[in-house]
């Protein structure tokens, strides 16, 4: 059986290429046109996190917190799209040097994932005791940690070479390969 060729093949370049730039984007736009309500009629910032007395107040949101959603968002969506202008680029330039796309990819991917465990702790740590009350929480709440997950687990896939060259386990496949790292 021959060894994966590609340290981005197929399902990770869809998944980190296209998905997750899409989810990035999409969250932009959502909150560039209506911060309080987004796609799916979500509250964006209201359904985030159970309130004190069941309900969100009706007021627009304080200017300080509109900055703050929509920076978040922007920085998120920056991290999709270098998502998919550095994996297109180690695809496309790299094509034949997987071991070059095994450390290009595995340097933006390692710190993505430890976004991904941070964001999920920290999100349920903000959460305080109500963390456990999962029969309470929200529509949002609860896509944001299964979508983080949908990010997460293949991204930890990716690290454990499932399905992708890996150098240390596929290289004397390849032959003589010239390391430059």
């Amino acid at each position: 059986m021959s060894p994966p060729q590609s340290a981005i093949p197929g399902f990770y370049y869809a998944v980190f290429g296209f998905y997750e730039p899409f989810l990035t984007l999409l969250g932009l736009a959502g909150t560039l046109v209506d911060p309080k309500r987004l796609v799916m009629l979500f509250q964006t910032h209201d359904a985030q996190a159970p309130w004190p007395n069941g309900t969100p107040p009706m007021s627009p949101l304080p200017l300080a917190s509109l900055v703050t959603l929509v920076q978040l968002a922007h920085v998120c969506a920056l991290l999709g799209l270098m998502n998919i202008f550095m994996l297109s680029t180690a695809r496309k330039y790299l094509y034949s040097q997987p071991v070059l796309q095994e450390k290009i990819v595995g340097a933006l991917l390692t710190p993505l994932m430890i976004g991904d465990v941070v964001h999920l702790y920290v999100t349920l740590w903000a959460l305080g005791p109500e963390r456990w009350n999962v029969k309470q929480w929200s529509p949002v709440l609860w896509s944001t940690l299964l979508t983080g997950l949908t990010l997460m687990v293949p991204r930890i896939a990716w690290h454990l070479g499932i399905r992708r060259y890996v150098d240390k386990r596929d290289g004397h496949f390849r032959g003589q390969v010239e390391k430059r790292f």
